[in-house]
């Protein structure tokens, strides 16, 4: 399936493209500032004011919401570039697991329209360590 994935149309594109794979990229990271960019002030909020919490995370949840639909397509179409090199790659084993840890626990608790302290906290570390497991992909 990853042959198979590698060896589409679009990642062929993508690869030999001077235009397309750096515009997705950029995409990615914009998604990624977006989504980030929003989540701190919601859970820093959440730390203090309960009701302020309430009101930020009304304000900047379709943001969020925003950053990660551009940040998960981008990043969707650079995997498909490269899929049996980040398939096995550890650190994107750990940004997938972190993303997925850190949509479980803002789904947990945003259904209330707020967040616990410790559900703030959570929120931080997972959406910062995801951050930079994804950096760590290009090192490694």
């Amino acid at each position: 399936m990853i042959e198979t994935l590698e060896a589409s149309t679009l990642a062929e594109h993508l690869r030999r493209s001077r235009w397309t794979y750096p515009l997705v990229s950029s995409g990615h990271i914009a998604g990624i500032a977006l989504l980030f960019g929003t989540v701190v002030p919601m859970a820093v909020t959440s730390l203090g004011d309960r009701r302020a919490g309430r009101a930020t995370i009304r304000a900047l949840r379709p943001y969020a919401v925003s950053g990660l639909v551009l940040a998960a397509g981008c990043g969707a179409l650079l995997f498909i570039a490269q899929a049996g090199d980040y398939v096995g790659n550890r650190w994107f084993q750990a940004k997938l697991a972190l993303i997925a840890l850190a949509l479980a626990n803002a789904a947990w608790h945003l259904r209330a329209g707020e967040l616990s302290a410790p559900a703030a906290l959570a929120s931080l570390l997972l959406w910062s360590a995801a951050l930079v497991a994804g950096r760590m992909i290009g090192f490694s």
